[in-house]
């Protein structure tokens, strides 16, 4: 099981921590479905996000904290940061 998602949407990038089996299950979700990336840990995501987007520990972990201050099962992540 996948406990972490960066999902790539043709118009923004939702970060998610609902349990998904595997892409295809994601793809059946998200009708402009691009890609993803799985995680099993917040710390992979974090270090995911300063590596690809180039932005400091704190700009990372002020994404990650979206999704944990949320009820939501994904939240949308900002891809400008």
């Amino acid at each position: 099981m996948i406990k972490f998602s960066l999902i790539f949407l043709s118009d923004k990038v939702l970060l998610s921590k609902k349990e998904y089996e595997d892409w295809r299950e994601i793809q059946d979700c998200f009708f402009n479905y691009k890609a993803s990336v799985d995680f099993e840990t917040l710390e992979e995501v974090k270090e995911y996000i300063m590596i690809d987007y180039k932005v400091s520990e704190d700009k990372a972990l002020q994404e990650i904290y979206k999704l944990i201050k949320s009820l939501k099962i994904e939240v949308e992540i900002l891809t400008d940061i």
